[in-house]
C-alpha cells in the first residue's frame, strides 16, 4: 500500500473545558468569603445583576428551618429546584486531597455569658464599663509611632511601614529580603539597614528571624549578656530536650549557674506581640447545619445566610432592550452570564448538601460517640453515593464547614484512610488511632511512661493489631517526643 498524504473527515465527541464550565467548577472550591467577594464584583461588573431582598415577598411564606423537624418525615430541596443544564461532575483532573483531615475546631461562642448578661440589664449595680472586654492596643500603630521617631527620612519610613507587613502574629519577620528588594527596587543592604533598626524598637525582640534571635535581642535591651547564656542560647533544642548535663559541658558551667541562665531565658517572651492586637482574627462562617431532632434523626440545613441571593432585573432588561443592537448585543451577554450565574450558585448549595447529608450518614457513629467512633472514608466513598466525580467531592469539601453537637468541622476532616494497610483493620480510622494514642499519652505520669511497646500492646488488648513502628510513626505526627523525652519532659515541671 502506497504511503501518501491524503485528507479525512472524521466525526468525534470531546469534553471542552468552556469559559462558564470552568466558572462553575471554580464556583465549587470557594469559601463563603471568597464567594461573597466574587458576587460582589460581578454586581458591579453586571447591571442586570442585583441582590435579593430578604424582605421581600409574603412574610407569611417563612421557609422551613431546621427546627421545624418535629416529625419523623424529613423534607428535602427538590433537586428539580436547582436544575441546571451543566454537569459539574467533571473529569479534567483529580485533585488529590489529603486524607489525614484536620483537628476540629473547639465550640465557639458559650451562650450562657449572653444569657447573663440579659439578667443583669435591670441591676443598678452592675457596672457595664467594668465588665466589658479588654482592648488590645493595635500593634501597627504602636510601631508606626515609633518608626515616626526612628527614621527622619520619609523613604526609609516607608520601607519601615512596608516591613512591619511581613510581621506574624508572634512578632517574627517572615520576609524574603530578595524579594522585597525586588519589589521595592532598592538594595538589599539598605533593606537589611532599616531591619536592623527595626530590632531596636518595642517591644523587645520584633522583627526578629528566630526565635535565638528573638531571645538575644530582650538579652541585650537588659543588659544580661554573658559568654554562657549566649552560648546557651545557640543550643535551644538541647535545652528543649532537658539535656543539662550535655549543657553544663558546652557552657563551661555548673548546675548552679545553668540553673540562673535558665531562669533568665524563661523570663523572656518568645512572643513579642503576644499582648497586641494583631488585626488578622478571621471568624469561620459555617455552611450548613447538622442538628439532632428529639427523635434521634440528624438533619442537614445549608445555612441560607451565608449564601448569596440573586436576581435577573427584568424590568431594566424590558426598558433598555429596546435600545440600537449593540446595546441589545451587551444585554443579551449579560443576561446569559447572569443565569449561568445564578444556576452555578444554586448547583454549588446543592452540591454541598449532597456531600453533607453523605457524610453525616456514613459518620452517624461519630456524631453520637465521638471521634473515636469515625469510620474510614475516602473521597469515591461519598462520590459513588452522590454520583459525582471525586474530583467535584474534593473541591467541595474543601474550605467548607459544618456546625455540628460536636462544633465546628471542615468537611475535610471526615475523610480519613483506613487503618487497614497498618493494624490490619478496615473499619479503623487514623484519626481514631491517633486520637487514642494522644489520649493515653496525655494520662501518662512522671513514673510511669508508657512505651512505644506498651502502646503497642494496650491496642492489642481493644483487639487492634498496631506495631511499634506505626505508633512511632504516628507518635511523630502529631509532634510527639519519645518516651525518654516526655519523661525528662514531665520530671522536670
Amino acid at each position: 500500500m502506497a504511503i501518501t498524504p491524503k485528507l479525512e473527515l472524521k466525526q468525534s465527541q470531546s469534553l471542552l473545558m468552556t469559559p462558564q464550565l470552568r466558572q462553575a467548577i471554580n464556583l465549587l472550591q470557594l469559601s463563603n468569603l471568597e464567594l461573597g467577594a466574587l458576587v460582589e464584583e460581578e454586581l458591579i461588573a453586571n447591571p442586570l445583576l442585583q441582590k435579593e431582598d430578604s424582605n421581600a415577598g409574603n412574610d407569611a411564606e417563612i421557609p422551613q428551618t431546621i427546627d421545624d423537624y418535629d416529625t419523623k418525615e424529613t423534607s428535602k430541596i427538590s433537586e428539580e429546584e436547582f436544575c441546571s443544564d451543566f454537569d459539574l461532575s467533571d473529569r479534567f483532573d483529580d485533585f488529590g486531597s489529603d486524607n489525614e483531615g484536620y483537628n476540629s475546631l473547639e465550640n465557639d461562642y458559650d451562650w450562657n455569658i449572653n444569657n447573663q448578661r440579659k439578667l443583669h440589664l435591670d441591676d443598678d449595680d452592675f457596672d457595664f464599663f467594668e465588665k466589658r472586654l479588654a482592648h488590645k492596643p493595635s500593634l501597627y500603630d504602636f510601631l508606626e509611632k515609633q518608626i515616626g521617631l526612628s527614621f527622619k527620612n520619609r523613604a526609609q519610613q516607608l520601607i519601615a511601614l512596608r516591613l512591619c507587613e511581613y510581621l506574624d502574629d508572634a512578632g517574627y519577620f517572615r520576609g524574603d529580603i530578595k524579594q522585597i528588594s525586588l519589589q521595592l527596587k532598592i538594595s538589599e543592604v539598605k533593606i537589611n539597614e532599616i531591619l536592623k533598626e527595626l530590632k531596636k524598637l518595642e517591644p523587645s525582640g520584633i522583627f526578629a528571624q528566630n526565635l535565638a534571635e528573638c531571645l538575644l535581642l530582650q538579652i541585650e535591651d537588659r543588659g544580661l549578656q554573658n559568654s554562657g547564656l549566649l552560648t546557651l542560647l545557640q543550643h535551644l533544642p538541647l535545652l528543649a530536650e532537658r539535656r543539662f548535663k550535655e549543657l553544663k559541658k558546652i557552657c563551661n558551667c555548673n548546675e548552679e549557674e545553668l540553673q540562673e541562665y535558665i531562669k533568665t531565658i524563661k523570663s523572656l517572651n518568645p512572643k513579642p506581640t503576644a499582648d497586641y492586637n494583631c488585626e488578622t482574627t478571621s471568624n469561620i462562617i459555617p455552611d450548613v447545619f447538622v442538628k439532632k431532632d428529639k427523635y434521634g434523626i440528624y438533619h442537614v440545613e445549608l445555612n441560607n445566610a451565608s449564601l448569596p441571593r440573586l436576581l435577573i432585573n427584568q424590568h431594566y432588561y424590558s426598558e433598555i432592550s429596546k435600545s440600537d443592537k449593540a446595546t441589545k448585543k451587551y444585554l443579551k451577554e449579560n443576561l446569559s452570564s447572569a443565569n449561568f450565574l445564578i444556576k452555578s450558585l444554586h448547583q454549588r448549595a446543592v452540591s454541598i448538601l449532597k456531600v453533607s447529608e453523605e457524610i453525616v450518614k456514613y459518620q452517624y457513629d461519630f456524631f453520637e460517640k465521638g471521634i473515636e467512633y469515625i469510620k474510614p472514608m475516602a473521597l469515591r466513598d461519598v462520590a459513588e453515593k452522590i454520583e459525582m466525580h471525586e474530583s467535584t467531592v474534593s473541591r467541595i469539601s474543601n474550605g467548607k464547614y459544618m456546625h455540628t453537637p460536636l462544633g465546628i468541622f471542615e468537611l475535610k476532616y471526615f475523610f480519613s484512610q483506613a487503618a487497614g494497610s497498618y493494624i490490619g483493620d478496615e473499619q479503623t480510622s487514623v484519626l481514631s488511632i491517633k486520637h487514642k494514642l494522644k489520649k493515653w499519652i496525655e494520662e501518662e505520669t512522671p513514673d510511669h511512661i508508657l512505651s512505644d511497646e506498651e502502646l503497642s500492646e494496650l491496642f492489642a488488648k481493644e483487639g487492634k493489631k498496631v506495631a511499634r513502628r506505626t505508633i512511632a510513626k504516628y507518635r511523630e505526627a502529631l509532634g510527639i517526643g519519645s518516651s525518654a523525652q516526655r519523661k525528662r519532659a514531665k520530671r522536670n515541671r
